[in-house]
């Protein structure tokens, strides 16, 4: 499955509401050091449960001030690009058997694209194509699961939180459930 990410439309996108919140005047006066802070601050809370949690809130950090230039300077758009990657996919793309997953709620999709550049070469070299269309956004695939720590008495503030943990996964759980069962497919 070959998903191409463009962050430059979302965060356009995005741009308004985030400058009408009262975060941002704030946020825009923080320095690097000091959201190393805060994000420390929140790492040793997070280290306390959940170890992984941190390895990836870290890496994630560590990448926020170079993200944050780019975007200042313009750049709209991650290398490749879309075209650029068209382009290699219609000239060397060597996949026998391919899964699209086009979701219906994604300003940026380019999946019907991206399989019109496909159908041809995957069907040069003798495979497959399959294409589904499932509910969901463009970051449906990396929301994770998210670890609720119940305590010695289950209150109602648990049961609602296992509840929204519940429907926050389920378009996850279908494009799991979807890709495990295109697999199973090709098992012999």
């Amino acid at each position: 499955m070959l998903r191409v990410f463009i962050l430059g439309p979302l965060v356009s996108q995005m741009m308004p509401l985030m400058e009408a919140s009262p975060v941002y005047s704030l946020a825009q006066n923080v320095s690097g050091d000091a959201m190393r802070v805060l994000f420390d601050t929140a790492g040793s809370i997070i280290k306390e449960y959940d170890q992984e949690a941190l390895v990836s809130l870290t890496k994630f950090v560590d990448q926020l001030p170079s993200v944050f230039n780019q975007v200042t300077e313009g750049i709209s758009e991650f290398r490749p690009t879309p075209s650029e990657n068209r382009d290699f996919c219609k000239n060397s793309y060597n996949v026998k058997h391919t899964l699209l997953v086009k979701f219906n709620i994604d300003g940026i999709d380019e999946t019907d694209l991206l399989e019109e550049t496909l159908r041809p070469r995957v069907e040069s070299i003798g495979g497959t194509l399959e294409k589904v269309e499932l509910s969901g956004t463009h970051i449906t695939p990396c929301i994770q699961d998210p670890r609720w720590l119940v305590g010695t008495v289950y209150t109602p503030a648990d049961a609602i939180a296992q509840g929204l943990k519940t429907l926050s996964l389920h378009e996850t759980r279908v494009l799991s459930r979807t890709i495990s069962d295109w697999f199973r497919q090709f098992e012999k």
